[in-house]
């Protein structure tokens, strides 16, 4: 080792100069080797990669279960998912499939073709009740599958001979009074001490998803599509359909139908005597779209129930400017000068109350629906409602004798749509959500608190959530569409007003109301359609026979013997 100078004897000069060497010398080794500070404690320790532990699924039993949950459509493309078809939005089988896949419930057999991360039911045993459209919701949807179950697996021959023999060497000594004290093994209890599916699902789906029961022990050949023995569907509306326009530019013309009118107001009594003409057995070809790969040639659907009534909410909507009497429904005044409402009641017209928009819906049950034929009956019924149409349509487009080709019409929007509950047969014992049966070892494992409904983290907080924002968009919304509609009156109207021209621009208006028709058919504004023509009166689509023709001879197949009739018996549930 080299003996260190001795400085004593140096001049200021040398010292400075030796300095300047010394420091120039640590900057080279600092960039050269870095700082040669010693590390932190939290610095000199290797960061430990999280292992991926392997799933083993045989180390797993199954069973078989159904599952009911609900979902708001709006933001998803269906209820299906369609291989190699990229679509705007995600749909609800795609959520639900990375749900259990993460939560490690199913264990699909693989297949060449896919990947791992790609949806894949193969070996699942997976079946659905209803598939909804784009847009469309649910609150009673079923799927049925096979997943992982915290059932115990038996024990192999060897497992079995190792415990025998443990069995017998206990017999070769008396046992202690620990061992004769000791509890015998709870046997597996199917319900409590099963996995908690709705809640592990919950906690992994988005918050507009939520399983809201399941059902342990559906029969050996269960199918949610074929098992399925009623479907119920609802179509939300408001009442008005859309906003009127105020004084006598919004009275429409005098009709053979309903005579005068205002703009955007429904008639209920007309509708609900349209709707009740749908229950029974009838050929629903006229109210559906064919779907010619299916060669369905049998449109016979049973109808159970068909009525409209009105949703009764706790509380009111904000556009409250509808009360003004600009804007209500329009009542001629009879020969005494009282104004007669739909159902035949008499009032003064300053004695004459309106609600804000109210809710109404139409609900209808039936044994099977065909494509779309939910929307195609809400249309019918919307122009009954405006007054261009009488009740009596409904009996002509049933009448195949009389209407055998379908004219060409819009069906009404899906967002409205729900598939309110399905029913089986025999009937499915349900878990639901918070009845505090089932997950017994999950609590304990996995740290899961409350019963997955109320509470943090639970269905009705997340939903809750959800239906703030909305509830609070919609009170916004409301707030401003009333400030503009109101302008700077103060909310009241004098009597006569309504019934009298404000300028002759007023009095064009109303002219040219013969010109022009507004048709409202579920969506959030009405269509314009100019001149109205009838439904009877439109051109008529191809018949179901030359449809199905068609499409087999654009693939170059063959109409086998009587095609149609197994297809016939399929019902489609999607709508």
């Amino acid at each position: 080792m080299d003996q260190q100078p001795d400085y004593s004897g140096w001049s200021s000069e040398k010292l400075v100069e030796r300095v300047t060497i010394l420091e120039r010398q640590l900057r080279e080794q600092m960039m050269r080797y870095g700082p040669l500070s010693k590390p932190s404690s939290a610095e000199s320790k290797p960061k430990k990669l999280k292992s991926t532990r392997q799933f083993d699924p045989c180390k797993y039993s199954t069973r078989f279960i159904a599952l009911k949950f609900a979902y708001l459509g709006r933001k998803y493309n269906g209820l299906e998912h369609h291989a190699n078809n990229t679509t705007p939005y995600p749909t609800i089988e795609e959520e639900l499939w990375k749900a259990l896949s993460k939560a490690k419930l199913i264990f699909p057999t693989p297949r060449p073709s896919l990947d791992d991360e790609e949806l894949n039911w193969e070996g699942c045993e997976y079946s659905k009740c209803g598939r909804t459209d784009k847009g469309v919701s649910a609150f009673g949807q079923v799927i049925s599958l096979r997943v992982r179950s915290n059932r115990p697996l038996p024990l192999s021959e060897s497992d079995e001979a190792h415990n025998n023999a443990e069995d017998q060497r206990d017999t070769d000594h008396e046992l202690s009074e620990d061992e004769q004290a000791s509890p015998a093994v709870t046997p597996f209890d199917p319900i409590k001490d099963e996995i908690s599916y709705p809640q592990i699902l919950n906690r992994l789906l988005p918050p507009e998803i939520r399983i809201l029961a399941w059902c342990p022990s559906p029969p050996t050949d269960f199918s949610a599509r074929f098992s399925c023995t009623e479907r119920s569907y609802t179509y939300l509306f408001t009442q008005p359909a859309y906003t009127p326009t105020p004084g006598l530019t919004g009275i429409l013309p005098a009709r053979t139908l309903r005579g005068q009118r205002r703009e955007g107001w429904l008639d209920i009594a007309a509708m609900k005597e349209a709707a009740k003409k749908f229950e029974g057995p009838h050929d629903f070809r006229n109210f559906c779209k064919v779907d010619p790969s299916k060669q369905i040639e049998n449109f016979q659907r049973l109808i159970t129930f068909s009525d409209i009534t009105r949703v009764r909410p706790t509380d009111t909507g904000p556009a409250g400017y509808l009360d003004l009497s600009d804007f209500r429904e329009y009542h001629p005044p009879d020969m005494d000068g009282l104004t007669t409402d739909p159902l035949g009641n008499s009032y003064p017209p300053s004695s004459q109350t309106q609600p804000a928009p109210v809710i109404h819906t139409f609900e209808v049950r039936g044994s099977g629906f065909l494509w779309h034929q939910v929307r195609h009956m809400v249309a019918i019924l919307f122009l009954i409602g405006q007054g261009l149409e009488k009740p009596s349509l409904v009996d002509d487009l049933l009448d195949i004798a009389k209407t055998p080709q379908k004219p060409v019409y819009d069906m009404a929007d899906a967002a409205p749509l729900v598939l309110k509950d399905c029913k089986f047969e025999p009937e499915l014992q349900w878990i639901h959500l918070g009845e505090n049966t089932g997950g017994r070892c999950d609590v304990a494992r996995n740290g899961l608190k409350g019963d997955g409904k109320h509470g943090i983290g639970g269905a009705v907080d997340e939903l809750w959530k959800v239906w703030r924002g909305h509830k609070i968009d919609e009170t916004l919304a409301g707030s401003l569409l009333g400030l503009v509609a109101r302008g700077d009156r103060d909310g009241s109207t004098k009597p006569g007003q309504v019934d009298q021209p404000r300028s002759e621009a007023d009095s064009k208006a109303v002219s040219a109301r013969s010109n022009t028709q507004r048709v409202f058919i579920g969506g959030d504004l009405p269509r314009h359609v100019g001149k109205y023509i009838p439904v009877l009166a439109r051109p008529r689509m191809e018949t179901v026979e030359v449809v199905n023709a068609k499409y087999l001879k654009r693939k170059g197949l063959d109409l086998p013997e009587r095609n149609g009739e197994k297809a016939a018996a399929v019902d489609d549930g999607c709508l």
